[in-house]
């Protein structure tokens, strides 16, 4: 492994393209959007009723914690009742 000095790093760093806003966006979000579905599937594991309202329209359980409900997202919750 070749070591770097700092100015180096920070020209090799700066060399980079930047990255797509779209990315800078879901990194601002993706935290807020973890914990709404922790918080989603907590509830839906406490509460038979809520999963059944959750696991029958996931859209509508995201749009009320204001999440958008992206590909990404409805697969991770999919995912999460389907391990349950």
């Amino acid at each position: 492994m070749t070591a770097f000095d700092h100015e180096e790093l920070g020209r090799l760093i700066a060399a980079l393209r930047p990255v797509p806003a779209g990315w800078v966006r879901a990194a601002q979000e993706l935290p807020a959007a973890r914990l709404a579905i922790e918080g989603i599937v907590s509830r839906a594991v406490a509460d038979a009723a809520y999963r059944d309202r959750v696991v029958a329209d996931l859209e509508s359980a995201l749009a009320e914690e204001g999440i958008e409900p992206t590909p990404a997202v409805l697969d991770e919750l999919r995912d999460r009742f389907i391990s349950d």
